[in-house]
């Protein structure tokens, strides 16, 4: 059974994505796509983070960045794995979740 707070969060991120569906959608189709060129190369598991989608499906400047949260999601089939440093400058090198599909 779920937290108090995970619930809170689970609920937040669901009115999040129903406001921006069209760009959370297309991110999240962008990192599916890239899990799966990366398993084909052998990565093991494949694994992408929010730094992924800034380089390749960044969201539109009307969008507040905290959007990531809702395009990885467990109950879409991500799986969270660990944490890397970000490598972009506006994120000053904070931690940011690794994460792949099944």
């Amino acid at each position: 059974m779920a937290s108090e707070g995970e619930r809170l969060k689970e609920e937040a991120l669901d009115l999040l994505e129903e406001k921006r569906h069209a760009w959370i959608s297309d991110a999240r189709k962008y990192v599916i796509q890239l899990i799966k060129i990366r398993r084909s190369y052998g990565d093991k598991p494949p694994i992408v983070t929010s730094d992924d989608v800034w380089n390749g499906c960044p969201p539109p400047d009307d969008i507040n960045p905290k959007v990531m949260g809702a395009v990885f999601r467990v109950k879409y089939g991500f799986r969270p794995l660990g944490y890397v440093q970000s490598k972009r400058k506006k994120a000053h090198h904070r931690p940011i979740r690794e994460w792949t599909f099944e």
